[in-house]
């Protein structure tokens, strides 16, 4: 599927407040989104989980194989359950990574960054908190399954990133139960 067929159908789906179904190459089923901003390369949606939202992914229409308006029974359901009521977008510019980075880093939330390809040198999942951010990269202070920060933060190239998650369940849970980030993160004015 063309990338430009890919926009447009995410696209119509954030325009009407629907669900779309996307497939990337190394998944092996659709994956259930609500887009609610659509940009000119990415967007930004809310992930479905069993007829819930766990929280927002940021993903460029690239790194997207397929892209179909959701099954009209699923979408169905979904707005007689209220899912389609009022989910509102965080204040994100979608235009560039730099702007994506510097609003995660302001707005102190966690997050879980998918780099890599699938064939290449595999794909790599990290989480952290933005504590800067440039023109071509970002600085993550990456925390573990143990609760505890690294003391360092590493740089991720905006080259490799596939997906940028933030919101979801697991990073809040994670988030309840990490002591105060140990380094104080860039403030970004615009």
């Amino acid at each position: 599927m063309a990338e430009k067929s890919i926009r447009e159908t995410i696209e119509e789906c954030a325009g009407r407040t629907g669900f779309c179904s996307i497939l990337n190459r190394f998944e092996y089923s659709y994956r259930h989104i609500l887009p609610v901003m659509a940009g000119e390369k990415r967007f930004l949606a809310l992930q479905e989980s069993e007829f819930r939202f766990d929280g927002y992914i940021i993903e460029d229409y690239a790194t997207v194989d397929r892209a179909v308006p959701a099954d009209e029974r699923f979408s169905e359901i979904a707005r007689l359950e209220g899912l389609l009521d009022g989910p509102e977008a965080p204040p994100v510019e979608l235009s560039s990574y730099r702007s994506i980075f510097a609003f995660l880093c302001n707005a102190g939330y966690n997050v879980e960054i998918e780099t890599g390809t699938p064939g290449g040198g595999g794909i790599s999942i990290f989480t952290g908190r933005v504590t800067n951010c440039t023109e071509h990269d970002f600085r993550l202070l990456r925390f573990g399954i143990d609760c505890r920060w690294d003391n360092f933060p590493v740089t991720v190239w905006y080259d490799d990133l596939r997906v940028v998650r933030f919101g979801s369940k697991y990073l809040e849970m994670y988030s309840k139960h990490l002591p105060t980030c140990p380094v104080n993160p860039v403030r970004f004015n615009f």
